[in-house]
């Protein structure tokens, strides 16, 4: 059915702010149903990463929550990085393809309804850019709202308990891909820096375990050289190629690779001391602890340039300049 804007706003009303002043925010009727209910179709067109989505998506939860509005997810619609052509456990929704919905609600009835704003695709100012702004609220909605499918909290837990649990276990995460090149984002860590940050870690604590999470082979296999059978690792998906969504390595890649980034963010959270640099999967890993002493070493080099072509070579050159001259070591 024909979407038809509807005045069911009263100026002065938060609701009534939250949209008009915000354009890309539409409100809109699509039947008689639910007259009496208002529905906040939470969207992300494109997108980014997975905990880039997700954190996005706790950001409108919040904002649901302040206009009394029923959250619904449309990940099927409005498609991102994670959207395959056919169906994931019998859905196009990708937000499905990993989490339950937010409400008890469809959205086939929700497009048949009287009431219904849709979330901007923008990150405004006020929201959180990051797991450590505005925490409580975002634990809040968290708690209320997210079910993580059952099938990948079981497949956690059975790595944790069978790799990790018997161990003292020192959790890595080291970003590189196209978190050299992004910009405004920052900087990964170099192979000296992790590799000395990882030495001193494990004589001053004894680990006797590393968990090792990374999406480029060849730091993976850095890992392996080194530190040999002390080494734990899921078998995910790695590649040299920094543009990992731009081709079909396999059958329902852009799915599995969000998949296995939950799962190893999930066995992440059950550890206590993480070695990272400043990226969503580190921070939801602490986000989504139920260790209150969760520990993290952050190696912080710094942001790359806002220039879309000063980002993609300031990496390597800060890799190779010495610090006095603005380089990483």
């Amino acid at each position: 059915m024909r979407s038809r804007r509807r005045p069911f706003l009263i100026k002065k009303n938060f609701i009534f702010d939250i949209v008009e002043k915000s354009p890309e925010y539409k409100i809109c009727s699509f039947g008689s149903k639910n007259p009496n209910k208002l529905f906040y179709v939470i969207k992300r067109f494109h997108g980014g990463g997975l905990f880039s989505n997700f954190l996005f998506f706790l950001n409108h939860l919040i904002k649901a929550e302040k206009i009394k509005a029923i959250p619904i997810v449309d990940m099927e619609n409005f498609t991102n990085l994670y959207t395959e052509k056919n169906k994931i456990n019998g859905t196009k929704n990708s937000w499905l393809y990993y989490f339950n919905q937010v409400s008890k609600y469809t959205l086939k009835e929700v497009y048949s309804s009287q009431k219904v704003i849709f979330s901007s695709d923008k990150i405004y100012s006020n929201q959180s850019v990051s797991f450590k702004e505005n925490k409580n609220e975002l634990k809040k909605v968290f708690k209320k709202y997210i079910r993580i499918k059952e099938e990948y909290m079981k497949e956690a837990n059975k790595f944790f308990k069978k790799n990790l649990l018997k161990y003292k276990v020192l959790a890595i995460h080291w970003r590189g891909s196209d978190h050299k090149v992004l910009p405004s984002h920052p900087f990964p860590p170099t192979e000296k820096q992790i590799l000395k940050f990882t030495d001193n870690l494990l004589n001053k604590y004894n680990f006797n375990k590393i968990f090792l999470v990374t999406e480029e082979q060849k730091y993976l296999e850095i890992f392996k050289k080194k530190y040999g059978s002390k080494l734990c690792f899921c078998n995910s998906f790695r590649a040299y190629d920094r543009k990992e969504f731009s081709f079909n390595a396999r059958k329902n890649h852009r799915y599995k690779l969000g998949r296995e980034s939950l799962i190893e963010a999930l066995i992440l959270s059950k550890l206590s001391t993480l070695l990272c640099s400043r990226s969503n999967i580190s921070e939801v890993a602490e986000f989504m602890s139920k260790n209150k002493r969760y520990k993290i070493f952050e190696i912080m080099n710094g942001f790359n340039s806002p220039s879309i072509i000063h980002s993609m070579y300031l990496w390597h050159l800060k890799k190779i300049l010495p610090k006095f001259f603005g380089g990483f070591s």
